[in-house]
């Protein structure tokens, strides 16, 4: 059950108007805190700011807080709920209800969440109440690796971090791959000739693989995709360290001119 908002509290409920699986409509404060917003009463509204008109529904909700109102021009009489509130400010803005449910949301979220967040909670549980906890991040899908590493990166600079809540199955999606036929005999030179040495970083390989060969990649430093040869002089054996920073790493530059200096065999594509 939900709880009225209290200053010490650090989470607050909300109240979100629709239909499971349908559009989401919550109280939220659309034009800011400080704004004036209505709700109550269809026959008598009531204003207040934000936070004063959200305890309000929210304690009407608990007490099932109604009215009868004499409406029509006189010609009938109904009876009104109080936990209701004015989506928009527009004269004729409908009156919503908390009809899909409650959600317990952070309260350092509560100006960045938005209609959509609140509804899927909902939808994914059977109850009328659904609780965001602060720590939990929704999926962000990439379906291509172009986007993945775009959205990494905007999130991995992104201002604060919340524990992602992952998929427990990650729809599958039907790929067509194209590979290059390589030449086993380059790879085994520069393994046999590396010695068990990265020839980028100089440092041991990680260790030893059940065929007693220390595990080391081969990197063609002018790529396959982009022209280059599958031959010695375009190819040197990297620990898988120095592979990544090669094809990812802010340094990559200057670690290929390094090796190109070092190493006789190599030349420039």
């Amino acid at each position: 059950m939900i709880t009225v908002f209290e200053e010490s509290d650090d989470f607050i409920w909300l109240p979100v108007a629709g239909k499971k699986g349908g559009v989401a409509r919550a109280f939220l404060p659309f034009n800011g805190l400080s704004a004036t917003y209505r709700y109550g009463y269809k026959a008598a509204p009531s204003s207040g700011t934000y936070i004063d008109a959200l305890q309000n529904i929210q304690r009407a909700f608990l007490n099932n807080a109604s009215q009868w109102f004499i409406v029509d021009g006189g010609k009938k009489e109904q009876r009104q709920y109080k936990a209701r509130w004015r989506h928009g400010n527009k004269e004729g803005a409908p009156l919503l209800g908390p009809t899909m449910g409650w959600v317990r949301i952070p309260l350092d979220r509560l100006e960045k969440i938005t209609d959509q967040d609140l509804g899927n909670a909902l939808s994914e549980t059977e109850e009328q109440f659904a609780i965001i906890h602060a720590d939990i991040a929704p999926p962000v899908l990439c379906e291509t690796l172009k986007k993945l590493e775009h959205e990494t990166a905007r999130l991995y600079f992104a201002s604060g971090q919340r524990i992602p809540r992952g998929q427990a199955s990650p729809a599958r999606l039907p790929v067509t791959t194209e590979q290059f036929v390589r030449d086993a005999a380059v790879v085994a030179y520069i393994l046999k000739n590396a010695d068990g040495r990265c020839e980028c970083c100089q440092g041991r390989a990680p260790f030893i693989k059940p065929d007693g060969i220390p595990f080391l990649e081969v990197h063609h430093l002018k790529r396959l995709a982009s022209g280059g040869s599958d031959t010695i002089s375009n190819a040197i054996a990297v620990c898988p360290n120095c592979h990544r920073e090669l094809h990812y790493g802010a340094r990559a530059g200057e670690l290929v001119d390094n090796v190109y200096s070092r190493i006789d065999r190599l030349q420039r594509e």
